[in-house]
């Protein structure tokens, strides 16, 4: 087994948690890198251009996850396949799991959100049979299909997009009047007849036997119900950021993120939180690099004082 002691740990195999092991093994310090399990990458592993991420051409989210893990390897980081159920403060925090025990100076917290499912009779029974999270996966089984995408962010748009270049025809439901992506992402759907778009408006019941048939679809405004036909159902409707393994007194948001300080800082002093864990996080792959870096930087710094 690896060694047990480290002046920097890292927890979560996304972008912010490999980005950030990247940050601190450069400024010469002893650093673990704590992924739970998979290819370390996280959520964009599943998208196949990354949008807004400084780069000389098109680089996919495996390629990008990739490169910083050969990296990180290069410089030094020991990466464990591990767990962590739990971080207990003190000068040299502990960190416990199914695996071990460890302990690290310095803790940087990047374990990232999950996607939300959506929460509707028929979600989780076709789940896999119609429903996804997945555009990039699952896109090419709907060529020349009429499919359905729940969300308005980012997320939901940038997999809508994906989704056009395969179906027929793409319906966006999404709760609010207006969407609150990107507004190059904005203008492409409105550009394109292929999209219709159904605002203010929720999904509340998902249809069909052994495959995804139909959703109903309420308009929050009137109250009326209609029945869109489709053969999948994509959803992208928020995030729940992952942050079991913070003690109770670390604070929180309403929406059950960590709270930082300017610095990424929690309550907890040598306890970084950064990425979409955070409260006010932005969204953006380069902002999640961006508070990666300045964790790092001064976890490292404190390390070698």
């Amino acid at each position: 087994m690896a060694g047990t002691s480290f002046d920097v740990a890292v927890i979560g195999g996304g972008i912010a948690g490999l980005a950030a092991a990247h940050h601190a093994a450069l400024a010469g310090v002893e650093v673990a890198h704590f992924v739970e399990h998979g290819m370390p990458g996280g959520l964009v592993l599943n998208v196949g251009t990354l949008d807004g991420w400084p780069a000389a051409g098109p680089v996919g989210g495996a390629e990008l996850a990739g490169g910083l893990l050969a990296s990180n390897e290069a410089l030094g980081v020991t990466l464990l396949p591990s767990r962590v159920d739990a971080i207990e403060p003190g000068p040299a925090k502990l960190l416990r799991g199914p695996d071990g025990a460890w302990r690290a100076r310095q803790v940087i917290v990047a374990t990232g959100a999950s996607l939300r499912t959506l929460q509707v009779p028929g979600a989780e029974r076709l789940a896999g049979r119609g429903v996804s999270q997945c555009a990039w996966c699952d896109g090419g089984l709907y060529r020349d299909a009429e499919v359905v995408v729940a969300g308005g962010g980012d997320a939901a748009l940038s997999e809508a997009l994906h989704l056009g270049q395969f179906a027929r025809s793409v319906t966006i439901v999404t709760r609010g009047e207006t969407f609150r992506a990107r507004r190059s992402y904005v203008s492409r759907i409105a550009d394109d007849e292929r999209f219709r778009l159904r605002w203010a408006s929720e999904i509340v019941e998902v249809l069909g036997g052994d495959g995804v048939e139909a959703v109903r679809v309420r308009d929050r405004e009137t109250g009326g119900e209609e029945i869109i036909a489709c053969r999948g159902l994509f959803t992208f409707v928020g995030l729940l950021a992952n942050t079991g393994l913070l003690p109770a007194d670390v604070a929180r948001d309403g929406h059950g993120a960590i709270v930082t300080d300017a610095r990424f800082e929690t309550a907890s002093p040598g306890v970084f939180a950064v990425g979409a864990v955070r409260s006010g996080y932005g969204g953006r792959l380069s902002q999640a690099a961006g508070e990666a870096t300045t964790a790092a930087e001064l976890a490292a710094a404190r390390c070698q004082e």
